[in-house]
């Protein structure tokens, strides 16, 4: 069958006359980068830029990389690994390279290669592409369709292994002389600990490990190997559909641990972000050998997740020993705010009876109000611990887990608000019912997608609610939600599954929030305000203004000062709708003509940002994408006071969107407040009906209507606020609310 495919993409990937005149360039020679340069900090190949022709022995499977990539037809970004060819492609310095597998067609459209899934560990080919880099480490990308060719088959290459002291150092700084070398190899380290692990995206781990001399190294996972079982493949030939990691526990002692080194440059090389220095990419589960591990503690519950004040609450878990036995489990928990994590009190965690693994404690119940932390730990017969919530090797404190008790039932800031250093939600991952007024819906003239907020609003009151039947509410319903809490690139959210009208209508709360104030803004100071609705104004009452017209992806900025640098200003992102860019159609204001038809049609004509336009606020819905928050506007009526004419829906302040109250001279609805019956004049062109909608936007029934006069008899309906609209001979329109009382 190998034999069949290499034949087939032989003759299915022709190589040019013209490309095959180029110059061959062996994998050592590209990657190879002198002591002299490296000491300088000068890591790029010397060929960086070039277009070259080399050949390798394959390393990784060509379909288990497990990028997401937006900009990919198909949505995946597939990468490979090869090493030199030289002596039969055993591993050494300067020998691996590493293939991005994706190309631009006449188009301009990222494409798969043809068949690069196809190819296995072993498969020696021929590549023409061009050396280029990102964040230091070299990677070779095609320049089109037939860049790749099989030539023939070999032994899949094996790894070579490195000491940690060269890549790293206890900072987790890359050491380039003598880390370099082994860029995009395949490697093994030996005998490290797990330190920390750094769970991120809801679905996906990575951790740290050290040596014997506490050099540390970050263990990712650029490949469906350390994916969680909740990772849906995007690599539409992967060998499983989900990911099947389980992550390891702080104090894991690895006897040995494989994988393709990648550069992320830190220490003396400049970068944009945290970057990782070396990172290890284990492609397989193989690469994994513990020799010894502390108690894996699993599956832990919580019931119920927000308690009442009558309630206890259970804390339940599977604890198991893979290497010997479970001697202790412990709870530790406090109500006391200022007590350490090592304060807390300590009860035992029985085990149940009859069973080997599964421990329960339960705590009990509290006054309205009463915050309650608590952590676990569990100890085995060799002294080695392990905590839940997990805790890293060497740190001074436990962390811990927390609830508020609720006596009204979980309120949206018990989703939104974080004790932990990260901004993630506490209930990640956890099943929850909730209760908030809509401020944003995906009703026409909207933001377009849900968002719903804590009656009285206020910090952490926001959240964004994605999934079943979450286009039937209007703004200003009150809906009852149950769904799963999820971080979204770090964007809290509830994927619903599950969600009503409580039939209760109120206005929300708007928060005033001074766009000027840096200081607010500092280590991310704004998390408090995410998915929450929030008025820019300046809090001296003076004119905002946009002070960035293009900060790129279609942000811009306002502020209080005129020109004012970003740190003094707030982002604001409009005009486009799209798997990524999460803002409303019905805004004109767009930093560049091109979002009227990129990523969503915009229903309103677009208008560039200019530095000259200003408004007295601005109102929106705060959120969260690539490092940054900005808010959304949801349509042009939330640019308030603006010096320039903008398409105006006039949406009131209640759920009926698209409809305006009106008081008409000659339409008299009398008695207003009614007890049942309603009587209508009017001395206007004739009347053609009567609509009856309650405050949910529902309509109960339609009425004929004779010339100047009609009767409604609302005896039936119950007490309450009621909308009667009006339609007249020649087409107009007009609304009015009517009370009903008993």
């Amino acid at each position: 069958m190998k034999k069949i495919f290499t034949l087939s993409l032989l003759l299915a990937m022709n190589v040019s006359l013209s490309a095959q005149t180029l110059p061959y360039t062996s994998v050592h020679t590209l990657q190879y980068v002198s002591p002299t340069n490296l000491t300088l900090c000068k890591d790029s190949s010397p060929y960086f830029m070039d277009t070259i022709r080399t050949r390798g022995i394959v390393v990784t499977p060509g379909n288990v990389s497990e990028v997401a990539s937006g900009s990919v037809q198909g949505g995946s970004r597939p990468f490979f690994f090869i090493v030199d060819t030289a002596m039969a492609g055993s591993a050494g310095p300067f020998k691996g390279i590493e293939i991005m597998a994706a190309y631009k067609n006449a188009q301009n459209q990222w494409l798969p290669l043809p068949n690069v899934e196809l190819l296995l560990p072993g498969d020696v080919i021929q590549f023409i592409g061009k050396v280029n880099e990102y964040n230091h480490g070299t990677q070779l990308e095609p320049i089109n369709a037939n860049s790749l060719q099989v030539l023939s088959s070999k032994p899949a290459p094996g790894f070579v292994t490195v000491p940690l002291a060269q890549l790293q150092d206890p900072m987790r700084v890359n050491i380039p002389l003598t880390g370099e070398q082994w860029e995009n190899s395949y490697i093994e380290l030996q005998n490290v600990t797990v330190t920390e692990i750094l769970p991120f995206g809801g679905n996906r781990i990575s951790f740290n490990v050290i040596d014997g001399q506490g050099n540390k190294i970050n263990v990712s996972d650029r490949f469906l190997a350390q994916k969680l079982p909740s990772w849906q493949t995007v690599n539409p030939y992967s060998p499983q559909t989900t990911g099947s990691f389980t992550p390891p526990v702080p104090g894991t002692f690895y006897s040995s641990l494989k994988g393709m080194l990648r550069h992320d440059a830190n220490g003396c090389f400049p970068n944009n972000g945290n970057t990782r220095g070396y990172e290890l990419n284990p492609f397989s589960a193989s690469h994994y050998t513990i020799a010894y591990a502390p108690p894996y503690i699993s599956n832990f519950e919580r019931d119920p997740m927000i308690p009442t004040p009558n309630q206890t609450v259970d804390l339940s878990c599977n604890i198991t020993d893979f290497d010997g036995t479970v001697d202790s489990v412990h709870v530790y928990y406090s109500i006391n705010p200022a007590a350490l994590p090592t304060q807390f009190t300590k009860v035992v965690m029985p085990l149940l009876a009859g069973s080997t693994d599964d421990y329960l404690y339960t705590l009990p119940n509290y006054p309205d109000g009463t915050l309650v932390r608590y952590y676990i730990r569990a100890k085995d017969n060799a002294g080695n611990k392990s905590y839940y919530p997990v805790t890293s090797v060497g740190q001074a404190q436990p962390n811990y887990e927390y609830y508020t008790v609720r006596a009204n039932g979980p309120k949206i800031y018990d989703i939104q608000y974080s004790l932990a250093s990260n901004s993630a939600s506490p209930l990640v991952g956890k099943e929850i019912t909730i209760k908030g007024i809509v401020t944003a819906s995906t009703k026409a003239y909207d933001l377009g997608y849900l968002y719903i907020q804590d009656e009285n609003g206020g910090p952490y009151s926001g959240l964004w609610l994605v999934g079943n039947n979450v286009s039937n509410f209007f703004r200003g319903e009150e809906v009852l939600a149950t769904g799963i809490v999820e971080e979204y690139y770090n964007m809290t959210r509830l994927v619903v599954s599950n969600i009503n009208k409580t039939n209760v209508w109120k206005a929300p709360v708007t928060t005033v929030v001074d766009p000027t104030d840096s200081i607010a803004k500092i280590n991310y100071g704004w998390e408090k305000w995410e998915s929450c609705l929030v008025r820019l104004q300046d809090p001296n009452n003076g004119k905002l203004h946009i002070s960035q017209t293009n900060l790129g992806f279609g942000d811009y900025a306002v502020s209080a000062l005129p020109g004012a640098p970003r740190y003094k200003s707030a982002l604001v992102l409009a005009g486009r709708q799209s798997g990524t860019a999460f803002s409303s159609l019905y805004v004109q204001l767009v930093t560049n003509l091109m979002y009227d038809t990129i990523d969503g049609f915009m229903s309103v004509p677009p208008l560039v940002v200019k530095d000259t336009m200003n408004m007295d606020a601005l109102e929106g819905i705060v959120f969260f994408g690539f490092s940054n928050f900005r808010v959304l506007p949801r349509n042009n009526d939330d640019f308030i006071g603006i010096n320039v004419s903008l398409d105006s829906t006039a949406l009131q302040p209640s759920p009926l969107i698209g409809l305006r109250e009106q008081s008409i001279a000659s339409l008299r609805v009398i008695p207003n407040p009614t007890s049942g019956i309603l009587r209508i004049d009017w001395t206007g062109p004739a009347l053609l009906r009567a609509e009856i909608i309650d405050f949910m936007g529902r309509t109960l029934w339609v009425q004929s209507l004779s010339q100047g006069h009609g009767i409604l008899d609302l005896q039936a309906l119950a007490s309450g606020t009621y909308w009667v609209r009006i339609e007249g001979a020649q087409g107009e329109k007009h609304l009015l609310k009517v009370l009903l009382q008993r």
